[in-house]
């Protein structure tokens, strides 16, 4: 069954849902599902116009790309493609066909309707409700405060990878590694600490004039859970009002309880010093600032090619109806990043001041072709 006949039969197998559901006690549910499409269009998702793809169909190869605007970030890519041709030859030898054709392309111009003209394939991909619409959050480097030893109100330790690393989030913040010399650094905030280890690397100032990188080390091997959906799934907080800013409101109204709801994610991350100073990927490479994901490499494996329609926001995180066409690769990998999703890395706090913002904002939703 081809894509376009699929649409066909999955209208009339929704049109027979629909009459059931009139015809029986399960409304409310058919209601819930178009509640949900109606919050997920005010995040940027598409429906009007759109063919549902089917469950087994991740990708679709078309003939032209529908969004006609110009790539705003042609020169970034560039930098980011160099960065991989620079740092990982497993991964420029596997894609440099295609990172040749579009640096070619680029340079011409970077019109979607010549994509053909240098041999490149888009493959739009299905979204995560089958109309296109993928899931586009954020991340960044953040800035944490701290200090070298435990001093005043810089009390929470960052620490190394130890040897044994099968401990919980609740049983290291009982001190299941101190007396080992593992601490790298002690901020002044758990809370801080703990988006570090959501972002995966980031920069410590120690008040000594310079910037310390420290980078991703390792994992405890426990499952994440995301805190904010345990905030929404408690009533704390409205999904729709659910952001990073949200959970850190909601710790400073509610510090007695702060600690018991980071222990519900036992997931835990530990760091390195990184003296290049380079914000890098699991791939080990170099990344430039949105012109570079985290996604999930059973479907989307380092190194791919994107080419993004990315919603754009205010500063209240509200989708301003418009999107932005820009190409990334992918080189990183997070562990909230499964199926037709993927983290987009916005940058340092320290240079780009929208970065922890937008990053703790975007929860939206845009197309993905991959080209190859």
């Amino acid at each position: 069954m081809n894509w376009k006949a699929y649409s066909k039969w999955a209208m009339v197998l929704g049109f027979s849902v629909l009459v059931v559901g009139c015809s029986s006690k399960k409304a409310p549910q058919r209601t819930s599902v178009a509640d949900i499409y109606a919050e997920n269009a005010k995040l940027g998702a598409i429906y009007k116009n759109r063919q549902v793809m089917p469950s087994y169909m991740n990708f679709a190869r078309v003939q032209a790309v529908e969004n006609k605007q110009n790539i705003v970030n042609g020169r970034d890519f560039i930098s980011q493609i160099n960065n991989v041709r620079a740092y990982s030859d497993r991964i420029s030898n596997r894609y440099e066909g295609i990172y040749s054709k579009v640096q070619r392309w680029v340079s011409s111009g970077a019109d979607v309707d010549d994509l053909s003209k240098y041999g490149i394939n888009a493959n739009l991909m299905r979204g995560q409700d089958g109309y296109q619409n993928v899931n586009l959050t954020g991340y960044y480097a953040p800035v944490l405060q701290a200090r070298r030893t435990p001093q005043g109100e810089f009390q929470h330790p960052l620490y190394r990878l130890p040897a044994n690393k099968r401990f919980t989030r609740a049983q290291i913040y009982a001190g299941a590694l101190e007396g080992q010399g593992l601490e790298l650094a002690y901020s002044n905030s758990m809370v801080d600490n703990f988006f570090l280890g959501v972002q995966g690397s980031g920069f410590i100032d120690f008040g000594e004039g310079r910037l310390s990188h420290v980078a991703y080390a390792g994992q405890n091997g426990y499952k994440y859970y995301a805190v904010g959906r345990l905030l929404v799934e408690d009533g704390e907080i409205p999904k729709e009002k659910m952001s990073a800013q949200a959970i850190k409101d909601w710790t400073k109204r509610n510090p007695s309880r702060t600690q018991e709801l980071l222990e519900r994610n036992p997931s835990y991350v530990f760091f390195k010093f990184d003296e290049t100073h380079d914000v890098k990927g699991s791939a080990g490479v170099p990344l430039v600032a949105l012109a570079s994901v985290a996604s999930d490499k059973s479907l989307v494996p380092s190194g791919s090619v994107l080419l993004v329609e990315m919603p754009l926001i205010d500063d209240n995180g509200k989708w301003t109806g418009k999107h932005e066409m820009r190409l990334m690769v992918a080189l990183d990998v997070g562990g909230a990043v499964k199926g037709h999703h993927f983290d987009i890395y916005q940058g340092i706090e320290s240079v780009n001041k929208k970065a922890a913002q937008t990053a703790g904002l975007l929860k939206h939703f845009g197309r993905v072709w991959v080209l190859n």
